[in-house]
């Protein structure tokens, strides 16, 4: 495990296990559910059409041991909170040697608004990988409906300081 301050680094791989992206965070708590860290948003701008992603936003970033999904909590540099950005993925694995954490992402993402409104993102890619990733069918589908069940009953989590 890691105590809260140490530094992370973060690696999201694609099901081939290559790099998708990188980025480095501070952890906020780790035991034995998962490790909740802050991450600022590296990139000028990313217009998604139903949010925006700038430079400098805060990304509280939950991760489970057993869980297929994470969930990235953003709120913008002057703390107002934007929403959710929710991954299906594999379980999130922890290199407490080296502060590394990796998580394999399964393409599914949802986006939930402050007011619980949300949309599913990337169904096709998803569709796409559990056929060519038969192996990983049943773990997604089931991050997949853990997911949405967390996010329909307004249960994602939220870090307060």
């Amino acid at each position: 495990m890691l105590a809260p301050g140490s530094p992370i680094h973060v690696r999201k791989l694609r099901p081939d296990g290559s790099q998708a992206y990188a980025w480095d965070g501070v952890v906020l708590r780790c035991d034995a559910a998962g490790i909740v860290l802050r991450a600022q948003f590296n990139v000028d701008l990313v217009d998604l059409g139903f949010t925006t992603f700038r430079r400098g936003d805060i990304f509280i970033e939950f991760y489970y041991w057993n869980c297929g999904y994470n969930v990235f909590q953003i709120s913008a540099p002057d703390g107002v909170f934007r929403g959710w950005y929710a991954n299906v993925g594999l379980p999130a694995e922890l290199n407490a040697e080296s502060g590394e954490l990796r998580y394999v992402d399964l393409e599914l993402d949802v986006w939930t608004h402050p007011n619980g409104e949300f949309v599913v993102l990337d169904q096709a890619e998803f569709d796409t990988l559990l056929t060519e990733h038969v192996e990983l069918a049943e773990a997604a589908q089931r991050g997949r409906d853990t997911l949405l069940a967390l996010v329909e009953s307004g249960r994602l989590p939220r870090w307060t300081d």
